[in-house]
């Protein structure tokens, strides 16, 4: 967890230190520390490298070579390949995702499984299905400063209606993957199982009728929805192993 951690911050900062200058053109993101001048980019990518470096050296006194070249993979893919294709196509974010879902095998062999588990591929593809709504949410939002920063959009692309329909299939792609949460033995509790459906149906039809039939969208809404979503299926997934 602390290797992973510090990989994480050391890729986000690497990731600040790249795009500060399309940063500093987003109302969302100008304020972050070197747009806001608070951090100078050479203070930017000194932080970074510590915190890379910190990372990697926890995950070789770990001894598993297989926890080492994910985490040199991942950022990799992070600030190498998704970093640049953010600005070449709307569509980054799909490969893109695939950086949150790494942190999850590394979790899951660092606790003693294997890399060709099928749960764990299940549940990696869980949380890679999930960043495109959660993505895509912000860039609906967002997406007069995605434009003004020089950043394409799948609203350049997609109408509206369609955005939202793009929108609500990922977000019910993830949902229906939970369901198989009970088949696979992840949640075996039965209370869990029904709280897990019941949770489930209450995000679909809230993010549904915010996104196709309110007058105004509510992205603070969703966003909270959405994020209390991950939390809720992971809370369940923890509290039935410990029960």
């Amino acid at each position: 967890m602390v290797a992973i951690f510090l990989l994480a911050g050391g890729a986000s900062a690497l990731n600040q230190y790249q795009e500060w200058e399309y940063d500093e053109r987003m109302e969302r993101t100008k304020n972050r520390p070197i747009p806001s001048r608070r951090l100078t980019t050479s203070d930017g990518l000194r932080l970074a490298n510590i915190m890379l470096i910190s990372g990697y050296i926890v995950l070789i006194l770990q001894g598993s070579l297989i926890l080492f070249f994910l985490g040199l993979f991942n950022v990799i893919w992070y600030n190498g390949v998704y970093t640049y294709l953010k600005r070449k196509t709307a569509f980054a974010v799909i490969p893109g995702a695939l950086t949150g879902s790494i942190p999850i095998l590394m979790g899951w062999i660092a606790g003693g499984g294997k890399l060709s588990e099928p749960l764990s591929i299940f549940l990696a593809a869980f949380i890679f299905i999930w960043q495109m709504p959660h993505f895509w949410l912000i860039m609906l939002k967002y997406k007069d400063e995605y434009k003004s920063a020089g950043f394409p959009t799948l609203t350049e692309i997609f109408s509206p209606l369609m955005m939202k329909l793009s929108i609500l299939a990922w977000l019910l792609a993830a949902s229906l993957l939970t369901i198989y949460f009970s088949w696979l033995g992840i949640v075996r509790l039965p209370i869990f199982q029904y709280i897990l459906a019941g949770f489930n149906l209450m995000v679909l039809l809230i993010i549904g009728y915010e996104l196709l039939l309110s007058n105004k969208i509510h992205f603070r809404l969703i966003f909270l929805t959405g994020n209390l979503y991950i939390f809720i299926v992971f809370s369940f997934m923890i509290a039935d192993i410990i029960l």
